[in-house]
C-alpha cells in the first residue's frame, strides 16, 4: 500500500460509514441499524498524516480510531491495549470505547476483509485467511482479551473492565465469473449480510480479454470509477492477486491461474 493522500482521508472515512458489514448474525457483530445510527451523528474530521504500518488492516484502524475520536457518543479510551501474560503477548485490544449516550465501556475489533467465493467456502486472496476462521477467531479469542486474566489483573483497574463487546466487519465478498454463481451463497456456517458490498473474480488466464485496470491497494477501501482510472492493465502472468474495475464499475479480483494451491501472500 502506498502513501495516502490527504483527500484519500476523507473519501475512505466516508466509505467506512456506508459500507455495509459483511455479516449481522454472529454474536456481538454490529448491524448495518447500529451503522446507521452511528453515521448519523458522525463528523468527518480534518485529514491528518497517516503515519503507520501500511498494510491496509492498520490503515483501516487508523481510520475508525479517527471516527471514534470525533463522534459526540463516543470517547476512545485506549487503542491497541497489549495484552502480556508470562511473559509473552497474549494478543492486543484493537479499542476501549465509552459510550457517552449509556456510560458503558465497550471493547470494539474492527477488520476491513475481501473474501473470494470457491468451492464451498471463503478464502481471501491470501487463500490461508478464510472467512469462517477469521470470525471465529474474532469471537473466541480477540473479543474474549478483556476477560483475560492478563486484562483483569493488570489493566482494569487502569481502563475499567467492558460490559459490551461490538465486532465491526466491513470489506467485499466476490463472487466467480466462470460459473455464473454471481449472488450465489456457498456453504458457510455465518449468515452473511444480503446488502454487502459484491464484486467478481476470475483466474487471469479467463480474464485476459476483459478491459480491466488496475485498482492499486490504497484504493481498495474507496475503488476509483473505471473513468477515473489511468489505463494500467493488469500483467499477464501475474503471481498475486490484482484488484481491478471494468467498464461497468464493478470491482474484480483477478487470481494468479496456480490459486488457491500456491497461496498468495496478499496481506
Amino acid at each position: 500500500m502506498t502513501e495516502t493522500k490527504p483527500q484519500q482521508y476523507t473519501t475512505d472515512l466516508i466509505s467506512i460509514l456506508h459500507y455495509p458489514l459483511l455479516f449481522d448474525s454472529a454474536p456481538f457483530a454490529a448491524d448495518d441499524d447500529w451503522l446507521s445510527q452511528f453515521r448519523r451523528r458522525a463528523t468527518i474530521p480534518e485529514p491528518s498524516g497517516y503515519q503507520g504500518n501500511r498494510r491496509l488492516g492498520f490503515y483501516y484502524q487508523w481510520l475508525w480510531k479517527q471516527l471514534i475520536k470525533a463522534h459526540p457518543d463516543y470517547e476512545l479510551v485506549a487503542e491497541e491495549v497489549q495484552i502480556q501474560w508470562q511473559k509473552q503477548t497474549v494478543g492486543a485490544i484493537d479499542f476501549l470505547v465509552r459510550n457517552l449516550m449509556s456510560g458503558e465501556l465497550e471493547h470494539w475489533e474492527v477488520a476491513i476483509k475481501f473474501y473470494l467465493a470457491y468451492q464451498w467456502s471463503w478464502p481471501g486472496p491470501n487463500a490461508k485467511d478464510n472467512l469462517d476462521k477469521k470470525i471465529q477467531r474474532m469471537l473466541d479469542h480477540q473479543l474474549r482479551l478483556c476477560e483475560h486474566p492478563a486484562y483483569q489483573s493488570q489493566l482494569a483497574k487502569r481502563y475499567g473492565q467492558p460490559t459490551k463487546k461490538r465486532l465491526i466487519m466491513q470489506g467485499r465478498l466476490f463472487y466467480p465469473v466462470q460459473n455464473n454463481a454471481y449472488g450465489s451463497s456457498p456453504g458457510s456456517d455465518i449468515q452473511l449480510n444480503p446488502k454487502a458490498f459484491t464484486g467478481l473474480w476470475g483466474y487471469r488466464s479467463e480474464t485476459k480479454e476483459r478491459p480491466l485496470k488496475c485498482i492499486g491497494k490504497e484504493n481498495w477501501i474507496s475503488p476509483p470509477t473505471y473513468h477515473a482510472l489511468e489505463m494500467t492493465q493488469v500483467p499477464d502472468p501475474i503471481s498475486t492477486p490484482v484488484q481491478a474495475v471494468d467498464p461497468d464499475n464493478r470491482i474484480w479480483f483477478i487470481m494468479p491461474d496456480d490459486w488457491p494451491h500456491n497461496q498468495s501472500n496478499c496481506k
